[in-house]
């Protein structure tokens, strides 16, 4: 940011003396490009640096989010089951899984809707244009709308 303001302030430089006065002496002219030169370079060189950064974070970035993901679904297989776990950690969605393998593998939905009735409790769950029908916490079917 420093290194900016003092590009800057060197362009501006040259440009008011350029206006005010039309002429600047080549010595003061070859001093400003000078500046201007290295400034650039310096700026460049930065460039270079943070993006070796970068490409360091986001390494850092991957391999987190694989650790991440391994403890997730080793946490689904404790709480699930082997077969279960692992396809609530893929997003997989299936005919009598329950409310909460549903809310485990796709995360809270857009909104719920309940009916009581004498014969059960229906829910709807959705997530974008896709409707997830429950009956007493078991999923009986779902649909998605185009």
């Amino acid at each position: 940011m420093i290194k900016q303001i003092l590009l800057f302030s060197l362009i501006f430089t040259i440009t008011l003396l350029a206006q005010n006065d039309k002429k600047i002496s080549r010595e003061r002219y070859d001093f400003l490009m000078d500046s201007l030169r290295t400034e650039k370079q310096n700026l460049l060189d930065l460039r270079e640096i943070l993006l070796t950064k970068i490409d360091s974070l986001l390494n850092i970035k991957t391999s987190l989010e694989e650790k991440s993901n391994s403890a997730r679904t080793k946490q689904l297989i404790r709480k699930y089951g082997k077969k279960n776990g692992l396809r609530i950690a893929r997003g997989q969605v299936w005919k009598g899984m329950t409310e909460k393998m549903l809310k485990d593998s796709w995360g809270k939905p857009d909104r719920i809707t309940k009916n009581k009735e004498k014969w059960g409790l229906f829910s709807q769950w959705y997530y974008g244009t896709i409707t997830y029908f429950f009956r007493d916490g078991k999923m009986t079917d779902w649909e998605e709308k185009k």
